[in-house]
């Protein structure tokens, strides 16, 4: 795996890192090395630092690298090597084989996270930005999955983006084409979302067909549904628009706030509702780190 971060200063990399490590502090057990968190008067505390430092080792290698090796490369005793990797193997940072270390999924998002600080991308992007996400949450969810975006003429949305499925069996889309906004996972996210004199010049002049007998026709009761997505953040289809497959949508957001995509998981029906709180729950994960790497700050709750 080769990664490519935009080059940024050391504090704001150290800064960055902090707020990592702070993450994993929290979800791993305590680091009993006397000298880890220490505070230094000329910049951040160690531990922050120095798991960046093992980061940009492991970037630069193209096997990985050991326990040894990278004691030796940063001057830092083993131990406290192997505590530090300890913490990000158990935050997905970093993997290993049990001899080498290697970087990990996750840091493939941070780096993602790291170069999109410098300014916010535009839509455009979009795709490019979201194609590791959906190739991650693909691998971790067993399913396929997408980002659509709204059509200029505010009738469907258009699949930008995707990741297949390594099941033999699996829902498939292409790239360009295009699905209403009324029936399908993604559409209904993004409707959903609009203000609402949008989303109601919308419906008025609708006229819905039913694609299966579970299309939901009815404008009132489409309303509604747009309604609890609105207020859950998920769409949810079952053979709506096709016999067999079940699909979630999310919103991805913006820097500005503004709902830009859906992110959307699907697969057939019989896999996918045993495992439907896991795959809401992943689909969930992941809109909220692309959405903020495409610049969108949550606010305070």
């Amino acid at each position: 795996m080769v990664l490519y971060l935009r080059p940024i200063s050391e504090q704001k990399a150290a800064n960055l890192l902090f707020l990592t490590w702070t993450r994993m502090k929290m979800t791993t057990s305590p680091d009993t090395s006397p000298d880890e968190d220490t505070l230094d008067a000329s910049g951040p505390p160690r531990s922050p630092v120095r798991s960046l430092n093992i980061l940009q080792r492991l970037v630069r290698s193209s096997g990985g690298l050991t326990l040894s090796q990278l004691s030796s490369a940063l001057d830092v005793p083993k131990t406290s090597v192997f505590s530090l990797l300890k913490a990000l193997t158990q935050a997905g940072y970093v993997q290993t084989d049990g001899t080498r270390y290697e970087l990990g999924p996750e840091a493939l998002q941070l780096g993602t996270l790291i170069a999109a600080r410098g300014s916010a991308p535009d839509a455009s992007q979009l795709p490019s930005i979201a194609q590791p996400f959906l190739e991650s949450l693909a691998e971790r969810s067993g399913e396929t999955v997408f980002v659509l975006t709204r059509t200029e003429d505010a009738q469907s949305v258009v699949y930008v983006a995707r990741a297949e499925s390594a099941h033999p069996i699996r829902f498939m889309a292409s790239i360009g084409e295009k699905r209403p906004l009324y029936s399908s996972a993604g559409g209904r996210t993004v409707l959903a979302f609009m203000p609402d004199d949008e989303q109601e010049r919308y419906l008025k002049p609708l006229k819905t067909i039913a694609f299966t007998s579970k299309t939901v026709t009815d404008k009132t009761r489409l309303r509604a549904m747009l309604k609890e997505i609105r207020r859950t953040g998920i769409a949810t289809t079952t053979d709506d628009t096709h016999i067999g497959v079940s699909a979630y949508g999310t919103p991805v957001y913006s820097a500005n706030g503004a709902v830009i995509a859906a992110l959307v998981l699907a697969a057939p029906t019989e896999r996918a509702l045993p495992q439907s709180e896991r795959l809401i729950a992943l689909l969930r994960e992941y809109a909220a780190t692309l959405s903020r790497a495409m610049g969108y700050v949550a606010p305070m709750r």
